[in-house]
């Protein structure tokens, strides 16, 4: 059996399997029908086996040549579709990007990497927000970029650039008091508001917190950090967030107490995730600039969000 076969010859198998009768389908190719019949008998020579049932009555496809009709349509199709994806890459090295940023993070990078790409791609498609299923989507191909706190650990053939990371702040109502704002007491006198169980950061909080003997109930879950700190904000509850999160919604200082987690607080880093070899240099010119972008940022934030964060030693931002 041939170990390849012609693409042009597939393409004639079919109108010839399509077609009512050999005549027909020499008509339809603009061939004489001897030069259709040799199309299919090199076919049935290639592949070893007969893909028409010859009869007083004509000819009709074996199961064999029922197979090949199937799988020739599907191959032909994907053929087309894939000039049709590269035609779009004539002119450009890189016609179309597809990134997916989380949303604490959005704010501070999005406009340094539509600048930064904006002169080369064309085509730049950017989703924010909160979504426990934008891992999923960049896993099957819908994004080229993921800028989260997910690591994908595991999954081969992936590259991974830092962008960041963030040492997590304990935050309370201004109105408990300082002497008061240990994690013990807190969890004594208000309930803990969590964000949504199976998060990775609920997941970040949750470790930490059991190393420190507290495991405080699911009293109050939130999907999102704002309505977290507003509850703070209104001296309901406590909880645990990110600098990014905090500066991103930026709750009222007057009436909201930060403090530093005791012991080994809990970090939070942020990666810039590409399928290796896809892009060239870009997914290392998107971290560069969201590095730069969010140090520039930090420079308008209260002092205790600004040391809570740094930036990979090895890479100039």
């Amino acid at each position: 059996m041939a170990d390849h076969l012609d693409l042009r010859l597939l393409s004639q198998f079919l109108d010839i399997s399509r077609a009512p009768t050999m005549a027909a389908a020499a008509r339809k190719l603009g061939l004489s029908t001897s030069a259709v019949s040799q199309i299919v008998h090199r076919l049935e020579r290639d592949l070893r086996t007969a893909l028409f049932e010859r009869s007083s009555q004509g000819v009709r496809l074996t199961p064999a040549g029922v197979v090949l009709q199937e799988q020739a349509q599907s191959l032909l199709q994907s053929e087309a579709e894939m000039l049709h994806e590269l035609k779009a890459y004539q002119s450009q090295l890189l016609p179309k990007l597809r990134i997916y940023v989380m949303e604490s993070v959005a704010k501070y990078v999005m406009p340094a990497i539509v600048s930064e790409l904006r002169p080369t791609v064309p085509r730049l498609e950017i989703l924010s927000g909160r979504s426990m299923a934008y891992t999923q989507e960049f896993l099957r191909g819908d994004f080229d970029v993921l800028l989260s706190s997910e690591t994908l650990d595991g999954v081969p053939r992936l590259d991974r650039f830092s962008v960041c990371s963030e040492e997590l702040i304990g935050l309370a109502p201004a109105s408990v008091g300082r002497e008061r704002l240990n994690l013990h007491a807190l969890a004594k006198d208000l309930p803990f508001i969590r964000l949504g169980h199976g998060s990775r950061m609920d997941q970040l909080i949750q470790n930490y917190l059991a190393k420190q003997g507290l495991d405080p109930p699911r009293a109050i879950e939130c999907s999102s950090a704002a309505p977290i700190l507003e509850l703070v904000d209104q001296g309901i509850g406590w909880t645990i967030s990110s600098p990014l999160s905090i500066a991103y919604f930026r709750p009222d200082a007057a009436r909201i107490e930060h403090f530093a987690l005791p012991g080994r607080a809990p970090r939070r880093d942020i990666w810039l995730i590409v399928n290796s070899g896809r892009l060239l240099d870009v997914p290392d010119l998107i971290a560069r600039s969201s590095r730069r972008s969010i140090k520039q940022h930090l420079a308008t934030w209260p002092e205790h969000l600004t040391k809570a964060i740094s930036f990979p030693d090895d890479i100039a931002g």
